[in-house]
């Protein structure tokens, strides 16, 4: 194919994927050898695991690749024939991973993705080639898609417009996480302490209590930022024309392009840590980005930096979704309406705590000492301290909340807690809604939901509570773009 430096010819991944595909099989072998244990037992698993392996290369050997002048084309001729054409004109991305496996042989998957909601999270096609063959078949295709890319080794050469240093990835995996996902960790890893503190001695019944709780904080915070720290390391975006690049990872390295069009929505988001250190992030929602499991997050601009940064890099890199947007709050209708489910909870809370309360009473008054005077009181006190909560909450969400409408875009403003600010093209919304309850009916209120394709499949924005005739203007503005011509049909297009 011309300017991929590949024959318009059939060719086969490389080898080393059979060895990829068979090495989760190696795992579960093992595993079971040890459990069951037996010389029959192990000659029947490593019968199968043979099987499996001849299957493997069976099935690679009869896989091939074109790269034609109209698209890539897969084909399978095992037990059932399989036959799969890519179109150029429908890619919406090319991107090249790779992991442990490909360090080794010195090889890059190439996953190219289309753009389409229903395998927003899947790619289309999942090809291991040689590296540097790899870099050529991406830089071609770049060509053909973007009318420009970087060629194989020009990348490192562009300057980003700006720089994520080492700790800036850290601050990213342990302050983006949402506030309430951090609560319920630190929450769990403080019930271990207790439980392995002499005081609350109970012999290995605490231990394996501590135990659980020191899981659940691995599972709920630790694993989670640590992931994201593994995976946003060695963090590069930039733009050339109207595309951009993105590349990361440090045991798994992933890149990336897409172009300005593909982007369906930004959000700016900013934890409770991240506001107190006046950090915030930027992610993109954009279709055919899929890099298989463990890639599902969204693309990420700008990892938590200062807010001056952050909006210096949203004006270079997606000018397109930057305006003079002063968002309306809500209307008092709709504190009415905040206030009332606040009270509901408060009332559902306090009934579901009774009893338990009544109970550790009862089990606790008789106790001498200071763990006598505090323990009666301890759930009471912490149910009215969750109530305050959910009102503090509640005022803060009406404060907050907001709605503007501009000529092309338009935002939502949402979170008590992590604030959230998404800017929409109207172009790109796919389905409006508006819903009004019968407290919200009441009160002359009403809530609207955006619907739009994103890099985890369909997505959906919610506001807060506006009149109905305010949230319609966004209906009703796509609706005009449509008859007047000003929509864009080739953004949404599939």
């Amino acid at each position: 194919m011309r300017g991929m430096n590949v024959p318009d010819e059939r060719i086969r991944c490389h080898p080393s994927v059979i060895v990829e595909k068979s090495l989760s099989a190696t795992a579960i072998l093992a595993l079971s050898v040890a459990w069951f244990g037996g010389a029959v037992v192990a000659a029947i698993l490593a019968a199968a695991f043979v099987a499996l392996v001849l299957f493997n290369y069976w099935q690679w050997r009869k896989t091939t690749i074109r790269f034609n002048e109209t698209g890539v084309v897969v084909e399978r001729d095992t037990l059932f024939k399989m036959k799969k054409t890519l179109p150029y004109s429908k890619i919406a991305s090319v991107n090249i991973t790779r992991g442990i496996i490909n360090r080794v042989f010195r090889t890059s998957r190439l996953l190219i993705n289309i753009n389409s909601g229903s395998s927003a999270t899947v790619p289309e096609a999942v090809l291991t080639f040689r590296q540097d063959m790899a870099e050529r078949i991406r830089s071609g295709m770049g060509q053909r898609l973007y009318d420009q890319g970087p060629a194989p080794g020009e990348a490192e050469a562009i300057g980003s417009p700006a720089t994520f240093s080492p700790m800036d990835v850290i601050i990213h995996g342990l302050f983006s996480v949402s506030t309430y996902q951090t609560v319920s960790g630190f929450a769990f890893l403080a019930y271990s302490v207790y439980q392995l503190l002499p005081s609350a001695g109970a012999g290995l019944a605490a231990d394996g209590k501590a135990l659980i709780s020191l899981l659940m904080f691995f599972v709920v915070l630790l694993a989670p930022s640590v992931s994201l720290i593994f995976h946003y390391y060695n963090y590069r975006v930039y733009r050339r024309g109207d595309t951009i690049y993105l590349q990361h990872g440090l045991i798994r390295t992933y890149r990336t392009s897409f172009d300005v069009s593909r982007i369906n929505a930004i959000r700016v988001k900013r934890t409770l840590a991240a506001r107190l250190m006046h950090r915030s992030c930027i992610e993109v929602e954009v279709v055919g980005l899929a890099a298989g499991s463990g890639e599902s997050l969204r693309p990420v601009l700008c990892l938590l930096k200062d807010d001056a940064t952050q909006q210096r890099l949203l004006r270079e890199l997606v000018p397109e979704f930057v305006y003079e947007a002063d968002p309306e709050r809500q209307p008092p209708g709709a504190k009415s309406v905040l206030l009332l489910r606040a009270a509901v909870a408060s009332l559902a809370l306090t009934a579901v705590m009774a009893y338990p309360s009544l109970w550790v009473y009862r089990e606790t008054a008789t106790m001498g000492g200071l763990a006598g005077s505090l323990l009666p009181l301890a759930l009471p006190l912490a149910t009215a301290l969750a109530v305050l909560v959910i009102f503090y909450a509640t005022s803060v969400s009406y404060r907050i909340t907001g709605f503007d409408a501009g000529s092309d875009l338009f935002t939502f403003v949402n979170g008590a807690v992590d604030r959230e600010t998404v800017v929409m093209n109207y172009d790109r919304v796919q389905m409006v809604r508006i819903t009004r309850g019968p407290v919200a009916r009441l009160f002359g209120v009403a809530r609207g939901r955006v619907y739009l394709l994103s890099s985890t499949g369909g997505t959906s924005i919610s506001s807060g509570y506006f009149s109905g005739s305010r949230l319609g203007v966004i209906g009703e503005t796509v609706l005009e773009r449509i008859a007047s011509g000003e929509y864009d049909w080739r953004k949404n297009s599939i």
